[in-house]
Formats: C-alpha cells, sequence, structure tokens
C-alpha cells in the first residue's frame, strides 16, 4: 500500500490513493521512469523490487547505497598500454554494468540511496538520468529504482533537489489488510496494471504533451517550481515541476492512463508534486473533452475526405491539431500523408471560408517547409514527384515556395 503517513517525526507526510507498491512499480517499468521508494526500515521495499524482476523474468542488479565507493560506478582507474609507450588512465568496466549491458530489459535498483555519501550521490546524477557511468554507458531500457528511508532516521543523508527530479517518488507504507493476506499466501496477492499497446502509446503521446503544454500556458507557475528556499524540508516538495517531470508525466498517461485514476494521480503527483498534480488533474478532467485533443486522427485513415473541423473558430484548437498531424506524419509517414494533405487542404478552404488569407496559411507554412523535407529524407516522396504532390496542396504560397 502507497501513502505518506502523518506520523513522521521532521518530515509532514500526507495520504495517497492506496495502491500496491508492486503494481506502481510494475506499471513504471513499462515507461522506464525511474522510481524512488520512500519508507521505512523493513517495510518490503527491497523485497518487492526483487519480486518484480522475478515475476517480469529480467535480471535485477542490486547496489546497496552504504556500502558504494565512487570506483562503484566510475571503474577502477589503472594505466593501459607498454612502458615505452604512451600510458593511457583507463578505467575498469563494473561487474554489473556489464550484466546491464547484456539485458537491456533488466533492474538497476540502488538501495539505501539516503546512506550515500553526497560524492555519491553526485555520481548517480547521470546514472539516473542518462544510464552514464563515468566513461561506461548502459541501455536507456534499463529500469532504474532506488530506495531509502526518510532523513530523520539516524544515518540519512539530505538527497539534492536535482537528484530528486530524476524520481518519481513513491511514498510507501504496508497496509495491514494486504500484510495479513499475503503473509499467509506467501505474497500471492500482488497485482499487475494495465499496459497500454504500442500503437496506443503512440497515439496518446501528442495527446498528453498538448495537454502539459496547455496547462502550463495557463498555468505559467507551474512550469519550474523549484522549492522556494532550495530545500525540501516537505514531503511534498520532494516532486517538483520541471520540464523534465513533465516529460515524465507524459510517459506514464501514455502507456497507463488504462488504469483508474487514483493510480494516475499517485504516480504523476509522484512526479510533479501534490500541489501541481491536483491542478493539472483539475484541468485535464475539465477541459480535455471540450478539445481538439480527443479527435481521433488514426481513425480517419482511408477515410481522409470525411474530416472536417469541429471547432475551426478555435486557432489554439486547429494549432493542437495542426501539430498532431505533423506528429502522425513523422510517426508512420506513409500511413498519414493523405490524411497531412486531407487537413492542409481543409484548413486552406477554412481560410477561403471567413475571408481571412493569413492566419490557417501561416500555420501551414509553419510546418511545411519541414514535412517536405522529411518525406524527401524517408524516400516518401522523390524530387521529381514533388511537383505533382505540391499540386494536391492548393496552399497559394506553397508555389512560391517549390520555386526557390
Amino acid at each position: 500500500m502507497a501513502k505518506r503517513s502523518t506520523k513522521k517525526q521532521n518530515v509532514k507526510m500526507y495520504t495517497q490513493s492506496k495502491n500496491q507498491l508492486f503494481k506502481l512499480l510494475y506499471g513504471l517499468y513499462h515507461t522506464k521512469v525511474p522510481a524512488m521508494i520512500w519508507g521505512n526500515p523493513g517495510g518490503g521495499k527491497t523485497s518487492t523490487v526483487s519480486y518484480l524482476g522475478q515475476r517480469l523474468g529480467v535480471p535485477t542488479e542490486i547496489r546497496s547505497g552504504n556500502k558504494s565507493d565512487p570506483t562503484d560506478f566510475s571503474g577502477i582507474p589503472y594505466l593501459s598500454g607498454k612502458e615505452t609507450d604512451e600510458r593511457i588512465l583507463t578505467f575498469s568496466e563494473p561487474k554489473y554494468v556489464r550484466i546491464m549491458k547484456n539485458n537491456p530489459n533488466g533492474i538497476l535498483f540502488f538501495d539505501e540511496i539516503t546512506t550515500c555519501s553526497p560524492m555519491i550521490q553526485v555520481a548517480l546524477l547521470s546514472i539516473i538520468q542518462d544510464c552514464q557511468f563515468g566513461e561506461f554507458e548502459i541501455p536507456k531500457s534499463i529500469f532504474r529504482v532506488a530506495a531509502g528511508n526518510y532523513n530523520n532516521i539516524t544515518g540519512t543523508h539530505n538527497m539534492s533537489l536535482a537528484l530528486m527530479n530524476r524520481f518519481c517518488h513513491i511514498f510507501y507504507e504496508m497496509d495491514i489488510d494486504f500484510f495479513m493476506e499475503g503473509f499467509v499466501s506467501g505474497w500471492q496477492n500482488y497485482q499487475e496494471c494495465k499496459i497500454n499497446s504500442q500503437q496506443v502509446q503512440i497515439d496518446k503521446v501528442l495527446k498528453y504533451r498538448l495537454a502539459v503544454a496547455d496547462f502550463v500556458k495557463k498555468n505559467p507557475t507551474f512550469l519550474n517550481a523549484f522549492p522556494a528556499d532550495g530545500v525540501a524540508g516537505d514531503s511534498r516538495e520532494f516532486a517538483y515541476p520541471t520540464p523534465r517531470s513533465w516529460e515524465m508525466t507524459v510517459k506514464i498517461l501514455s502507456v497507463l492512463d488504462a488504469n483508474e485514476p487514483e493510480y494516475l494521480e499517485e504516480l504523476v503527483k509522484g512526479c510533479v508534486g501534490e500541489y501541481a498534480g491536483n491542478f493539472f488533474f483539475q484541468h485535464i478532467y475539465r477541459n480535455m473533452t471540450d478539445s481538439l485533443l480527443d479527435v481521433d486522427l488514426p481513425s480517419y485513415v482511408g477515410r481522409e475526405t470525411e474530416f472536417v473541423l469541429p471547432d475551426p473558430d478555435r486557432h489554439d484548437h486547429v494549432s493542437h491539431l495542426m501539430s498532431s498531424i505533423v506528429y502522425y506524419l513523422e510517426t508512420d509517414p506513409k500511413k498519414y500523408l493523405e490524411l497531412w494533405i486531407r487537413i492542409l487542404n481543409v484548413l486552406h478552404n477554412e481560410n477561403n471560408t471567413f475571408g481571412d488569407y493569413s492566419s490557417y496559411d501561416n500555420l501551414i507554412m509553419k510546418y511545411l517547409l519541414n514535412n517536405l523535407k522529411f518525406l524527401l529524407e524517408k524516400k516518401c516522396v522523390s524530387p521529381s514527384e514533388l511537383k505533382t504532390l505540391s499540386s494536391r496542396i492548393p496552399c497559394y504560397y506553397l508555389l512560391g515556395l517549390i520555386g526557390g
């Protein structure tokens, strides 16, 4: 059960939705968003991560913070080359780095991370963000997980805000009902979550990117809400909104939005914080149903001539629509080429309808040159076919562009 207690000394905790730790980690594994588990010693954090690896059938490498040394991450340095040649300082590759290279879907678990010295935490910045260990690199598909204890427990170090912002934070305290059932059954009561298919994830990414962009535009204080005093003394500041944590939010929603709202809210708040998360969910639940963000563009493939603008007076929605079809075109140019052309025609015709010959044609031209270059680079059209293609896009600026 993942929740925040109200009885932690020096750290103000608060209760979130009731989700199993395993279920939260199972979902994050499929997003590859790094997870940070906060909890008391002996609460089952390590065993849950180990069981996740067993359930998924992937190796789990565990590194303990209180036993770590900088060379564990960079390798032991030594001089290579013969004595008569120029000697080069080289680093030996750590064994677990080699294991992770050969298992790109594995789990790398940093246990007791809050017992790491500040020097080790600095090394973890590039590991958690970029999978970079000094001169060595592991696949970014590796799921990075860390666990630690609250700062009021003896022997812990404060985690830097830079390192905090690289995680989705989970606040864990085992529910008594889950414990009783699991303890008797041998922990057979773990639950998995729903994972969207790859194609659905592709379709959802843009939807949630636009949702975040719309939210931040209306609430600019949530673009980069660094804790005012530079210290995360309140657990609600362990996660805070930045461009990076909004990226993590988009990944989580696009992969996991088939699950119940309470599940999604806990993970999103683990990225951007309680305060921003509450406002964000109010925004998407209230506004997304009244938006072109919900136009199902893939459903028009094969029936492109049926597409019309649902709300041509809303220029912000039309702009979202244009960026959406550009995203789909770049994802699968052959599949979406005809729909892209149809939308360009519809936008141009709307100009003629309203007598405004600059607004939508300017929007078309914002993307058109780069889109045409993309189609040529991907060999979806040849240079000789470009003239025929341009004749199907009756934007009067296009002829000048092609002539140039």
